[in-house]
């Protein structure tokens, strides 16, 4: 043993590794929720309480948050629709005007609204 080394004692990787990933997830549970049920419980327990009125229905719905769209990728969602289609086993989606053609094509193939009514506009378009 060299004579830097004498008296050091190093942790195996596996265990380093392991609190770095605690430490991280340790900070990631300190966040503050920007949207969710930790950060609107009142929204979603009434969402909740829709959800369980009618379970089959409620299958085929989900609740999104929409920061990653508006805060994250900066999208004008009174401009602009999300338009998703299928490719090689992934869902893509771009963002486009909403007097585009391909929107005026499909906008009855609307997937998510957002708004309240009567004023819900279609967020995004799912091509099949």
């Amino acid at each position: 043993m060299s004579g830097r080394n004498r008296g050091v004692t190093r942790e195996p990787v596996r265990q380093r590794e392991h609190s770095r990933r605690a430490s991280r997830n340790e900070v990631i549970m300190k966040v503050k929720h920007a949207c969710g049920p930790e950060a609107d419980t009142e929204f979603f327990r009434e969402i909740d309480a829709v959800f369980a009125r009618y379970p089959a229905e409620a299958q085929k719905y989900a609740v999104r948050c929409l920061r990653l769209q508006t805060e994250v990728l900066r999208v004008d969602l009174d401009r602009q629709v999300a338009v998703s289609r299928v490719e090689d086993g992934r869902i893509i989606t771009e963002f486009v005007d909403r007097d585009a053609p391909q929107v005026r094509e499909h906008h009855s193939a609307c997937c998510a609204w957002s708004g309240e009514a009567p004023h819900k506009k279609c967020v995004e378009i799912c091509k099949e």
